[in-house]
Order: C-alpha cells, then structure tokens, then sequence
C-alpha cells in the first residue's frame, strides 16, 4: 500500500498575493517620465508653425513643471519667452539658424536654444524639466518652429 503525501500548491494565496503586489510596484513605477495623457493626433512635421506654437505653449503650462513657459513667435522668427515662477523673466532668441540643446542640471534638463550668432553667450533657457518625455516633444517642436521660419505654412506631400 502506497501512502500519497501531499505536496503545497506551488501557487498558494499567500504567494499570488505578493506576485500581484508585485507587479503593482513593477508598473507604477515605469510611469514615471511616461505621458499619460492622449499625445495629438498631428505629426509634428505635418503642423504649421502656428500649431507648432500652439503645441509648445501647451507643453509649458503642464503643472508639473513648477513654472509657467509661455511663447510668442515675432518678425523675423524671433521667438520670445517667457517664465512665471515668483517673478517673470522675458527673453527672446532668433529662432533661424538656432541650434536645439539640452544639458542637465541636477536632475533637471534645460531644453536651450543656441542662437547663430552670439554662440553659447546668448543661449536662452526655452523650458526645464524631469520628463524625458518633455524633453524630446521641446526639442521636436522648436526645431520644426525653427524649420518653418522662411515657410510657416506645412508643404503639401
């Protein structure tokens, strides 16, 4: 006569629960930096360079920012900027021939635009953020703007 022993459940209660807990902690942590909300339905080389401003403003009024960007495109594709955190600044950049960068700074990437002429003196702080995501809409939109300057409407395909 055989005598069955029975073995545990590899899957028992007490282990699907701490999968599951697992795998909350898992996914809530690859949120971060991510965007949540619905990205627009344009493809940012098919928008005029109004929609590409209007998109840009739209980007610096997120409130995880900690700071309000807004922008205005002038004659001559000079883009101005301005920053609202206690006080305002206000700064303006030839956007023609300007060169897109980024550095970080303590966590923080500073999207800057590197006019043709005035080199690294006269770089203007276009936004700040934690957000990769961030980062890489800025620096698609500024180089489009910057690519509109001598034809703002979209080229037909």
């Amino acid at each position: 006569m055989t005598t069955m022993i029975p073995r545990p459940a590899p899957f028992g209660p007490a282990s699907r629960a701490a999968s599951t807990a697992l795998c909350v902690l898992l996914l809530s942590a690859c949120r971060d930096g991510y965007p949540t909300e619905d990205v627009s339905q344009i493809e940012t080389s098919r928008m005029t360079q109004a929609q590409l401003l209007a998109a840009l403003n739209e980007l610096g009024k997120e409130p995880h920012l900690g700071k309000r960007w807004s922008y205005a495109l002038h004659a001559n594709c000079e883009l101005a900027v301005s920053v609202r955190n206690s006080d305002r600044d206000r700064r303006q950049v030839e956007l023609e021939g300007a060169e897109v960068t980024t550095r970080s700074v303590d966590g923080v990437s500073e999207i800057r635009l590197v006019p043709k002429t005035g080199g690294e003196t006269q770089a203007v702080t276009i936004l700040e953020t934690r957000r990769w995501s961030d980062t890489v809409r800025a620096r698609s939109l500024l180089t489009h703007l910057e690519v509109r300057c001598g034809n703002p409407v979209v080229p037909a395909a």
